[in-house]
């Protein structure tokens, strides 16, 4: 029987190095493979990567903006909130336990420098 697991997940951005710059920082490591100014990837771990694609190199429409929403898990919130502030980028809404899960949910969620929204959250289910 075939299998199928989760590999990868990746935005559009328009400026690659401005977006490492940033996912270094929030993520706290540097960036696994590049190539050029049309691909760089970060390894997640367990074989699962984060990717950033320039969408000017492929032929289908790709939208910089709210097109997915990656969520990133974090033990501390707060600091990654004061962090992602000093790039001057758009918050959503700030770090909230939300009311509708039946178990603590605690996230904020903002643009990245590209424009396009992410989440970070810690949760205990």
């Amino acid at each position: 029987m075939p299998t199928m697991k989760f590999d990868h997940t990746y935005v559009s951005v328009k400026d690659m190095d401005r977006a490492i710059a940033f996912y270094e920082d929030l993520l706290g490591t540097k960036v696994a493979n590049r190539e050029g100014n049309t691909w760089a990837d970060f390894d997640m771990g367990n074989g699962c990567f984060f990717g950033l694609i320039n969408p000017d190199i492929i032929s289908e429409k790709r939208i910089v903006g709210n097109n997915t929403i990656p969520v990133f898990k974090s033990d501390d919130v707060d600091g990654i909130y004061e962090k992602v502030k000093k790039y001057g980028v758009k918050t959503t809404f700030p770090p909230k336990d939300l009311a509708f899960t039946t178990y603590r949910y605690y996230c904020f969620e903002c643009e990245d420098t590209e424009g396009n929204l992410i989440e970070v959250v810690d949760y205990q289910r």
